[in-house]
């Protein structure tokens, strides 16, 4: 059952000047939840910042900081006192809300809100419907800043509409849901899923699981022992320095990998894959439409490659020869080999290129593009 709580709440506030809309509230709020609720926490919030933390007490405690600028004191002060937080502390079904009643926020401030007479923007959160508006002078500015402070172990999901929203040190399960604001993970360990709008995500030192996605902003992961899966719908895909497997998909952005040991699999619709600094490479797998795809490093452990390109070329260039068979196929483009010791035969177009044993097999094939390839 929900319940509106005010209980162990320390309200401060506070006025000063505005250049815009003319005088400020805030306030600060804390709550501390049961053990149980490390089982599961839900925290939805639409409009500020989020900072979850690890903590080192039992149960999750929480803060969250209301500041309110409107256009008189009198006004600021009466709204601060109206934002609702409401929660559940129900084990595994916990929940935390922050709730903007319409009745008193039929309309705020966001800075890509509609500001033009003409136009509208709206946004439903918690089965209320909100006016955005892009100008100061016609709407209050709201924004709840949450800080999340929950042990090792706990699960947490974490969906702020508005605003940025990051993990330091997070040990356990964790979903972070944003929509423009960039998440970020740093130092966590465990399972990290970020989802994002259109912001970007960035994860470093995580030790675990990634899942990174995002409509249109970019990916960047960085010094991770995990299994990184990141889905972007027009961004770009970085991964730099790290060990454990690689899956990447884009719809129009590129993929850059450095430094990286695993398995490694890409798939872009118009962008390009570059890879260097690759080892331990058991697994190589990427598909363009039209981008170019590009690896280069110690492949040897090679024991599966699939690459197709719509019309990009591609290039593999390893310190090392893998036992291998690759099959080349191409549209309209030339074929490099430069493979010392290995066998290159061509039949029906095909250009076989045997190295080693051939104990594995490996399929390269491109609809106008060259294939290079030089094994050392």
């Amino acid at each position: 059952m929900h319940t509106i709580f005010r209980i162990a709440a320390a309200l401060a506030l506070t006025g000063a000047s505005l250049p815009a809309l003319g005088a400020s509230a805030t306030a600060t709020r804390s709550w501390q939840f049961k053990p149980g609720a490390n089982a599961g926490l839900t925290v939805r919030n639409l409009i500020g910042n989020v900072r979850v933390e690890r903590g080192t007490t039992p149960g999750i405690h929480m803060t969250a900081s209301t500041a309110i600028d409107a256009a008189s004191q009198a006004e600021a002060d009466r709204l601060i006192k109206l934002v609702e937080f409401r929660t559940s502390d129900a084990a595994a079904g916990s929940r935390f809300d922050v709730r903007l009643p319409r009745e008193h926020f039929p309309k705020i401030y966001w800075e890509k809100g509609a500001s033009a007479w003409y136009s509208l923007s709206y946004v439903e959160h918690l089965g209320e419907r909100i006016r955005l508006s892009g100008s100061r002078s016609e709407a209050p500015e709201v924004r709840v800043d949450l800080v999340i402070r929950a042990p090792a172990g706990a699960t947490l999901a974490i969906h702020n509409r508005f605003g940025d929203a990051s993990a330091e040190g997070y040990a356990g399960t964790l979903r972070l849901e944003g929509g423009s604001g960039q998440l970020t993970s740093t130092g966590g360990e465990g399972e990290v899923t970020l989802d994002n709008g259109s912001g970007a995500v960035v994860v470093s030192r995580h030790r675990g699981r990634v899942v990174a996605d995002t409509g249109s902003g970019s990916v960047r992961i960085s010094d991770c022992q995990c299994e990184i899966i990141a889905d972007t719908g027009s961004g770009s895909v970085d991964i730099v320095r790290g060990s454990g497997s690689v899956s990447a998909d884009t719809g129009s952005g590129g993929v850059q990998v450095a430094d990286y040991a695993g398995p490694f699999s890409a798939d872009t619709g118009s962008g390009s894959v570059n890879a260097r600094g690759l080892t331990d490479v058991r697994s190589l797998e990427a598909d363009t439409g039209s981008g170019s795809v590009s690896v280069e490093g110690d492949l040897s452990a090679l024991e599966r490659v699939t690459i197709e390109t719509g019309s990009g070329s591609v290039k593999l260039r390893s310190t090392a020869q893998p036992s291998m068979e690759l099959r080349i196929d191409t549209g309209s483009g030339g074929v490099d080999v430069s493979a010392p010791g290995s066998s290159v035969r061509e039949k029906d177009d095909v250009t076989y290129v045997r190295m080693r044993d051939s104990t594995h097999d490996g399929v390269i094939d491109t609809g106008s593009g060259s294939v290079t390839i030089d094994f050392r």
